[in-house]
């Protein structure tokens, strides 16, 4: 929209203020996942694992569930020629990462995994409060990392699962797209493309950032924006090539739609019961966030980046990763930064925190996947 000066600008962004209080939500985020996986493994130490399932104390939790799949994935490649079940339901971007950083950690991939995750999941941090402080003050913008990262479903971005590597890529799409670096915004997307299924959806939104800022005249700004249909297309044609079917990865999605129940011991009913309802309790809440969008002039670009958070839940059809789709979103994290009132945001905080312990109770003893 023409005339927008974004905030930062204006004002520079203060590092060696916002780093140490980056750093701070990080590491009181992953005391958080750690502390419920000390108390899980200590707690129920005979919790039967899932087959393949690394052994190790934290290593245990923190490679759980898809991050067996990715670390597999990272150690032998796709597995088309077994008749078990299809890995190529996951995106090469992420297994690829961690199969770089095994280099560092001796060929340990279920470390590496962790590491990448971890590593990946801080420098987001840091690209999030340099895109957020151009639309927030940096207060609200330090705020909404910590509902970033305290979200129910930010548990995953501690785990070897690929939000962390995706909230990265994607972020940093945005920040480039807006300070005119328009070839790394395209590679940065093509790259979110490659490590997550909503990935390329996200070339709406920052297009819709390009005209913003360009005006509705195509430019060369437009160019990089091809290469994640491009990639995309790669992918589905490697896919072909190995199984006959250009969508197969796709197709796989509907092996792993399992049930609620994991491979641990019988989950009660009240508790299931209670657990879908804190689920849909969520996904209400971050649609009613949507109600400040306007209010707190967020621009219609980010607006699509949580719209698009949404129709990953629904499209997927998996309701019980509902809170995992939606961290990502940080978009919600903004309206909830921005509140006015210290002791509202407080409260919020408090209550993610806790549904996030919740949940990581769950998944650390083999109930459900995240």
């Amino acid at each position: 929209m023409a005339g927008f000066e974004p905030r930062s600008q204006r004002t520079g962004i203060d590092w060696r203020w916002a780093l140490p209080r980056i750093a701070l939500v990080f590491l009181v985020s992953r005391l958080l996942v750690l502390s419920v996986a000390v108390a899980v493994e200590s707690t129920q130490p005979s919790a039967p694992l899932e087959a393949g399932a690394d052994p190790r104390p934290l290593i245990t939790s923190l490679t759980s569930w898809d991050g067996l799949q990715y670390i597999d994935i990272a150690n032998h490649g796709y597995r088309f020629e077994d008749d078990g079940p299809p890995d190529h339901a996951w995106y090469p971007g992420y297994p690829l990462l961690v199969r770089v950083v095994s280099f560092a950690t001796a060929g340990d991939t279920a470390i590496a995994a962790v590491l990448a995750s971890n590593v990946a999941m801080f420098l987001a941090l840091v690209a999030l409060y340099a895109l957020s402080t151009r639309h927030l003050e940096a207060r609200p913008a330090i705020w909404s990392l910590w509902f970033l990262c305290l979200a129910p479903g930010a548990a995953a971005f501690t785990l070897s699962y690929s939000e962390s590597l995706f909230l990265l890529l994607a972020v940093s799409a945005f920040l480039a797209a807006e300070t005119r670096h328009d070839l790394l915004a395209g590679i940065a997307l093509a790259l979110a493309t490659l490590t997550r299924v909503p990935g390329i959806l996200l070339v709406i939104p920052l297009f819709v950032v390009i005209v913003e800022r360009d005006g509705w005249r195509p430019t060369r700004a437009w160019a990089p924006l091809v290469l994640a249909p491009l990639v995309l297309a790669g992918w589905f044609a490697f896919m072909w090539a190995q199984t006959g079917d250009f969508l197969a990865s796709v197709a796989a999605q509907a092996y792993w739609d399992g049930p609620l129940r994991g491979p641990g011991w019988p989950i009660p009913e009240w508790m299931a019961d209670a657990l879908v309802i804190s689920y849909l309790a969520v996904l209400l809440f971050y649609l009613v966030l949507f109600i400040f969008f306007r209010h707190d002039r967020i621009r219609p670009a980010y607006w699509i980046v949580a719209g698009i958070s949404f129709a990953s839940v629904f499209l997927s059809g998996k309701l019980l990763s509902s809170s995992r789709f939606l961290a990502v979103a940080w978009p919600f994290d903004w309206v909830l930064g921005n509140r006015p009132s210290r002791s509202a945001r407080v409260a919020v905080l408090a209550v993610f925190a806790a549904l996030q312990a919740a949940l990581l109770w769950v998944v650390f003893g083999w109930y459900i996947a995240p």
